[in-house]
C-alpha cells in the first residue's frame, strides 16, 4: 500500500468503526430508543390534536358566547352582563367556564368594570386582578382602574402605587402622563407634596406635548409654593 492510499484506508476503517459502533449502541438499546419516539409522536400528535380539536373550538364558541354580556355592557345593564339572563351567559359563567381562552380572560376584565360601576369593590379588584392584560395599552387601563377601586376604598398607599405603575406600563404619550396626574395629585391631598411634585415635573419633562403635560406648570407652582411656606 502506498503512502498516499493509507490515510484514506484508515479514515475509511475509523468511518466503520463509528457505524458499528452506532449500530451496535442501537442494536442494546433499540427498546429503549424506539420508545422514546413513541412518545415523542404521541406528545406531538397530542398537542395538535388538543390544539385543534378542543381549544380552537372553544376559542371560537366563547367569541359567539360573550357578545350577549357584550351587549348588557354597553346598555350599562351590568348585572345582566354579569350573569346573564337565562339564555345569554354572563361575564361570571364565560371568564369560570372559558378561563384558559382569550374570551375568557377578557370577561375578567368586563366583571371588574362592572363591579366597579356597582360600587362592588372587592369583586371588581378579584376579577381585575385576575385579568391578564395582553397589551401594554390594557395593562395601564388595568392599573389605573385597580388604582380607582384602592383609592375608593381609602387605601391611598396601594391606589398611588397602582397609578404609578399603570403610567409606566402603559408606557405612551396619551395614558402615561394621565395615570401619573392621578398619582400625583392624590398625593397632593395626602399632604405627600414632594411625591407630588415628582410626578408633576415627570410629567413635564417626559410628556410636554400632552394635554397634562400642557397644563402641569399650575400643579408645580401650586405643590412649590405649599413647599416653600412650610
Amino acid at each position: 500500500m502506498s503512502e498516499e492510499q493509507k490515510p484514506i484506508v484508515d479514515a475509511a476503517a475509523a468511518e466503520h468503526e463509528t457505524y458499528k459502533g452506532v449500530e451496535d449502541f442501537f442494536l442494546k438499546n433499540r427498546n429503549v430508543i424506539l420508545g422514546a419516539l413513541g412518545v415523542l409522536v404521541l406528545a406531538i400528535g397530542g398537542y395538535f390534536g388538543y390544539k385543534k380539536l378542543y381549544m380552537e373550538p372553544r376559542i371560537l364558541n366563547a367569541q359567539n358566547v360573550i357578545t350577549g354580556a357584550q351587549n348588557y355592557y354597553a346598555k350599562d345593564s351590568f348585572d345582566l352582563a354579569l350573569n346573564g339572563d337565562g339564555s345569554v351567559s354572563g361575564f361570571i359563567a364565560i371568564a369560570e367556564q372559558y378561563g384558559n381562552t382569550p374570551t375568557g380572560n377578557m370577561a375578567h376584565y368586563y366583571a371588574g368594570i362592572c363591579y366597579m360601576n356597582k360600587a362592588d369593590l372587592d369583586n371588581a379588584i378579584k376579577y381585575l386582578e385576575d385579568f391578564k392584560p395582553g397589551t401594554d395599552e390594557l395593562a395601564g387601563i388595568t392599573n389605573a382602574q385597580l388604582g380607582h377601586a384602592y383609592a375608593d376604598k381609602k387605601d391611598y398607599t396601594k391606589a398611588i402605587t397602582l397609578y404609578k405603575k399603570a403610567g409606566d406600563e402603559a408606557n405612551n404619550n396619551i395614558q402615561s402622563p394621565a395615570y401619573y396626574k392621578y398619582a400625583g395629585d392624590l398625593m397632593a391631598e395626602q399632604q405627600d407634596l414632594k411625591g407630588a411634585l415628582e410626578m408633576y415635573n415627570k410629567i413635564k419633562t417626559m410628556y410636554p406635548l400632552s394635554q397634562e403635560g400642557q397644563n402641569i406648570d399650575i400643579d408645580i407652582s401650586y405643590a412649590e409654593t405649599k413647599l416653600g411656606g412650610k
